[in-house]
């Protein structure tokens, strides 16, 4: 046994990196009994070759330094986070999505926990998938947004990601510094008169009497935040808030002087990777101290540098673990200017140019009028606060930030998401201006994105009462739920809120339900019967009752919810052309005894009069006719009554869930392509003008007037949410089938629910319930899923 001990010591003693890389993680997981955090860096050339299309011009060459695209890994504290910086001018719409989505593969996390940020270098590429698909469609030549470069680059931070997590290092401290920037930064906007802007103050600016106009409103702080393994740093995070132009238009791609800077600090703190995070400089610039002659360039850059020199001097270095390290996300829904639309209607007369400062807003309004949102983020260790932002937001934002959480160290990067563009504030607006001229977005933002930063802070302090664990009490109070009792009264109110938007759940019962046999069908292995019968007096449903033809006492039963269409339950009996939804049929042909009803509006009740029922939603009538059928197969004798689940997709799926959350007899759910969180629907572009808005089509009599008529389409308003419906069915098994690419259902929003569903199954001990799968398809339910799901619902039923 002594040798055995020595040869293992003499291993790690001769591996000398292996064996301190070891010592360490060992000796930062004891640390409070926490998780050790695990720190990685990647660094990869973003510098595309001569001769490709940079924003404004095609590359001639490139400077001394080349463009990169840095970042970190942190693991530890859950799945792992993925902060990334690119010396790009914007990377906007489908191609924030792209990014996000392959570096989270990289780093074995999702695409909610990346934030991939640009410093807004003008010799510098652009990229922006949705622009480039819009051109392509326009036979207008892709110019700057043709993406091959881009697809590349995204290649290969993967791969460098790949190799950094293979030599991912224990950070033991975080430290966080700031200090002054002197003579760069100034306000664009300090030329006024009568409340209007009159002109405005560059990059760069030969107008003396401009020059000498005061700098203005600005942010003067560089926020530099390190991660240190033990006394060596690891990386070195610096946020400053301006434009990053002394001069362009050179056509030789270059990171202007904040890229200068980080190579000056990189040289004097080599151990460290150096990343820089532009903030919120949509009206900061160098105009003031800049008169555009190329010698400034070095002076800003020197400048700059110097004020994170004086930043890292001034670090104040703090012991974390990973109970230290929380990300939070916050969905953030900016309203649209009309005027957006326009620019397809003249994309085809600009020149490439003006093509590359107007093609993201358009692809923003798009995405926007098709539901999508951005998606804001916070990570807070110890007391730094990192918020990443969408678009050139004006410094206010950020010193509004500060302003909000004066105890913590706040941070801002802005510059993600590009598509919105200039972002100002209600008073800019009056103002006007070059930014607020070619801004998609209105003056309502201000209190939208202030709400959200709001948001953000608050949830980061560990007093969030929005999640499904915690309630207010009668004074207000926020209290965690502690306990299954607790838990179930919680589970009660979210149950109530549910029916203020949808009704109440009829508690009447018939006990002559006149069920009738209309037709028969035999096959090899099940018989499948047309049935109707009452549900309430005068309310009759309509349905397929498949009985298998040899059973060994009493079988699982499965209530079997069809998508969408005219068919109704014929769908799911693959008797018509939509391919993939014959789980009715297949399900009895695995010896399942299955119920298929029509959903009021389709089938034999295509002309269900919503108007004159006494529902006050087409979804509550299908809740109370779904646990009518659930009643139905507890008295047939065939049926094992203990063992009952429930199937749907699309329409079915959320059906599914809703008649499980009402119903705990209802022992499995399954549900795909029917759900997303409420602020994730994406209703697409045609289908938000034809109902209203983008909630609109939720509004209908078949579904839920009350969000149109009492709650305004404004998700913020509406009383529930799917998380908490799914988590009502908790700890009771629950499968979800989510495809990536689903333009209903926004993936997005069912990772975020997914994250708070997963908390409460955990809390009731149940973890191995609940499971998502997110297939690389559209808005379908493909037989490897349905297999997937067939298996999930025989774990629980057979």
């Amino acid at each position: 046994m002594k040798n055995v001990l020595r040869i293992i010591f003499l291993y790690f003693f001769f591996a000398g990196l292996s064996f301190s890389f070891f010592s360490d993680i060992t000796t930062v997981a004891a640390q409070n009994g926490q998780s050790p955090v695990l720190l990685s860096t990647f660094d990869v050339d973003a510098t595309p070759p001569v001769g490709n299309q940079l924003t404004y011009d095609t590359m001639k060459n490139s400077g001394d330094l080349s463009l990169r695209a840095r970042g970190i890994i942190l693991q530890g504290a859950g799945k792992p986070i993925v902060l990334c910086a690119i010396d790009w001018i914007g990377i906007a719409n489908e191609s924030q999505d792209v990014f996000k989505q392959a570096l989270a593969e990289a780093a074995g996390t999702t695409p909610d926990r990346v934030a991939v940020h640009t410093i807004h270098q003008h010799d510098a590429p652009i990229c922006d998938f949705s622009a480039e698909k819009l051109l392509k469609e326009n036979n207008i030549p892709a110019g700057c947004f043709d993406g091959t470069f881009a697809r590349q680059l995204i290649k290969n931070i993967q791969k460098s990601i790949l190799q950094g997590i293979d030599n991912a290092q224990p950070v033991t401290e975080i430290g966080t510094g700031k200090a002054n920037v002197y003579k760069v930064a100034s306000n664009r906007r300090v030329n006024k008169k009568d409340g209007k802007i009159v002109s405005m103050r560059g990059s760069s600016c030969k107008d003396s009497l401009l020059r000498a106009m005061p700098e203005g409103v600005i942010d003067p702080e560089i926020s530099l935040i390190s991660f240190w393994n033990k006394d060596k740093p690891l990386a070195v995070l610096s946020f400053y808030a301006t434009h990053p132009q002394s001069y362009y238009l050179t056509k030789i791609a270059n990171p202007d002087f904040p890229g200068i800077s980080r190579f000056f600090r990189q040289l004097a703190v080599p151990d460290a990777l150096h990343i820089h995070f532009n903030g919120a400089g949509g009206n900061i610039a160098a105009g003031k101290y800049n008169d555009g002659s190329h010698e400034t360039r070095l002076l800003l850059a020197q400048r700059m540098a110097d004020g994170m020199e004086r930043a890292w001097e001034n670090t104040e270095k703090y012991t974390i673990d990973a109970a230290h390290v929380k990300w939070e996300t916050e969905p953030l829904f900016l309203p649209l200017n009309p005027k957006a639309e326009e620019i397809e209607n003249k994309m085809q007369e600009m020149s490439p140019r003006l093509l590359a400062n107007n093609m993201g807003r358009l692809g923003w309004y798009k995405r926007r009028m098709g539901g999508k949102c951005i998606e804001t983020a916070c990570l807070a260790i110890n007391n730094a606060r990192m918020l990443f932002m969408p678009g050139e937001l004006f410094v206010e934002y950020q010193l509004a930030a500060k302003d909000m959480a004066p105890n913590n160290f706040v941070a801002m990067a802005a510059y993600g998401d590009y598509g919105p563009f200039y972002i100002g504030t209600r008073q800019a607006y009056a103002e006007g201006g070059y930014e607020i001229e070619s801004s998609p977005v209105t003056e309502d933002s201000e209190e939208i994105i202030m709400d959200n930063m709001r948001n953000l802070l608050a949830n980061t302090q560990n007093n969030n009462c929005n999640t499904l664990l915690t309630y207010r009490e009668q004074n207000g109070n926020c209290k965690k739920i502690t306990t299954e009792k607790e838990w179930q009264k919680n589970r009660k109110r979210i149950l109530e809120k549910f029916q203020e938007a949808a009704g109440k759940l009829p508690a009447n019962k018939i006990h002559d339900i006149d069920l009738q046999y209309t037709d028969s069908l035999r096959q090899n292995n099940y018989i499948r019967y047309s049935i109707n019968f009452l549900a309430a007096p005068s309310e009759r449903v309509y349905a397929y009752l498949y009985k298998p033809l040899i059973t060994k006492g009493e079988s699982p039963a499965v209530l079997a919810l069809h998508s969408t269409g005219a068919g109704g339950k014929r769908i799911i009996d693959d008797d018509t052309p939509k391919k993939d939804r014959g789980y009715a049929k297949e399900l009895a042909e695995k010896g399942y005894v299955v119920i298929a009803p029509d959903y009021p509006g389709f089938g034999e009740l295509r002309d269900y009069n919503f108007e004159n029922d006494r529902y006050m939603s087409g979804t509550m009538k299908g809740i109370y006719n779904h646990i009518s059928c659930v009643d139905l197969l507890q008295t047939l004798d065939y049926v094992n009554k203990d063992k009952i689940g429930a199937i749907g997709h699309s329409l079915g799926g959320h059906n599914a869930i809703f008649v499980a959350a009402f119903d705990p007899r209802i022992k499995v759910t399954v549900t795909s392509c029917g759900w997303t969180l409420m602020d994730y629907y994406n209703a697409g572009e045609k289908a938000s003008k034809l109902y209203g808005g983008r909630l609109g089509p939720w509004a209908q009599d078949k579904y839920m007037p009350f969000i149109k008529t009492k709650y305004n389409l404004d998700s913020q308003q509406i009383p529930f949410d799917f998380d908490e419906i799914i988590a009502a069915i908790a700890p009771r098994a629950f499968l979800s089938v989510s495809p990536v690419n689903d333009l209903n259902f926004s993936v997005e929003g069912v990772r975020q629910g997914e994250a708070n569903i997963q908390k409460v199954y955990e809390f009731l001990n149940a973890s191995d319930k609940m499971k998502v799968l997110y297939p690389g398809c559209e808005h379908d339910f493909p037989k490897d899923m349905r297999q997937e799901s067939y298996n999930f619902i025989d774990k629980i039923l057979k």
